[in-house]
């Protein structure tokens, strides 16, 4: 196949695909803010891969250039893009983010013309959750804030990843580095059409192939024949990311959220599992908490769903609410999540 063109909507995790792909051989522009686009531009993109006591172990660099640009350099653009050159899609922002008029607009005009679609989100999206015909996804608007322009995506062109890889911006000030802290694969659900798979599939192939001084790297791109692999994010993202604020607002690392009380952690995630299993994930998708356990140990930084709380954000990923209503839909209520739903909606309500 020939040179893929990628589409990658946010440049904070956005940059962690973009330059995976650009460096396996593809072309991708990435949308995004005008100050980013200015870093970017500046100083190129930098990917370091952190070990597990904090030091780099990795580096991957790449220039970029608004407008124009060469194959081997990032190109930068806001919402205002011709989409007639692109075979596919990734959404690497938030979703509260698609609801702002330009970004929605851009979705919109991507949904009419007829693009595929991968989610990076936490917030799996409305149209992927239809696919998989178990949920009733009427249910779960209360859980999005882009609601009404996710009904713009065709299901069929929407796919999603899980688990993804941790990363963070060490420098709020230097938005051109992300820093990856942990590094799994992205594992992207298959599509519904079979030309779209293949666009999956060759860039899988590509990013698994690329070698760093003959070396392999880690954050792969994983064509995963599983239509519900992305589920397999609830049970981490319950027990861990949505745990790590307390009722006073106060915050805590995903360690902590996990570690400080084993059994409980083990209990709401194994919940979290009953809802994804009813929904229809098997054994091959879930992983087993005393792995997640101890992948959750190097995560020594509060999520970035109990820090847009604590700062008092006015919308952010309601996960929580998601899934609590998923599992209601499909006949479950797990005490645990209605509380820390609750605890979320009275510290959104004071802001934060």
């Amino acid at each position: 196949m020939s040179q893929i063109n990628v589409l990658v909507l946010g440049a904070a995790y956005g940059l962690l695909p973009a330059v995976r792909v650009l460096l396996s051989g593809h072309r991708v522009t990435v949308v995004c803010r005008t100050s980013e686009q200015v870093a970017l531009a500046a100083h190129g993109a930098r990917i370091t891969s952190l070990r597990r006591d904090g030091k780099s172990d990795t580096a991957l660099s790449v220039g970029a250039r608004i407008g124009q640009a060469p194959a081997d350099e990032l190109q930068l653009a806001g919402v205002d893009l011709d989409l007639a050159r692109f075979d596919i899609v990734f959404l690497a922002m938030s979703e509260p983010q698609y609801a702002s008029d330009e970004v929605a607009g851009l979705l919109r005009r991507i949904g009419q013309a007829n693009v595929p679609v991968v989610s990076l989100m936490n917030a799996l999206p409305p149209p992927f959750l239809s696919r998989l015909g178990t949920i009733d996804v009427s249910q779960l608007r209360a859980g999005f804030t882009a609601w009404d322009v996710w009904q713009d995506l065709e299901p069929a062109l929407v796919s999603a990843a899980s688990p993804d890889a941790q990363a963070i911006r060490p420098d709020p000030a230097r938005s051109n580095e992300l820093s990856i802290t942990l590094a799994s694969n992205f594992k992207i659900a298959p599509f519904a059409q079979p030309a779209h798979q293949s666009l999956i599939e060759t860039i899988a192939r590509d990013v698994s192939a690329y070698r760093l001084d003959g070396r392999a790297l880690t954050v792969r791109v994983i064509a995963h024949p599983s239509l519900f692999v992305p589920l397999a994010k609830w049970p981490m993202l319950i027990a861990g990311n949505c745990r790590c604020v307390h009722q006073d607002g106060s915050v805590v690392s995903i360690a902590d959220a996990v570690g400080a009380d084993l059994e409980a952690s083990r209990s709401i995630y194994d919940q979290t599992i009953e809802i994804i299993m009813s929904a229809g994930a098997g054994e091959g998708e879930v992983v087993p908490f005393a792995h997640y356990a101890r992948a959750a140990r190097s995560l020594i930084r509060p999520s970035s769903f109990a820090r847009a709380i604590s700062a008092g954000a006015p919308n952010i990923e309601r996960v929580d609410k998601i899934v609590q209503l998923s599992g209601r839909s499909l006949g479950i209520d797990v005490p645990g999540i209605n509380q820390i739903v609750e605890m979320v909606d009275r510290l959104m309500s004071k802001g934060g």
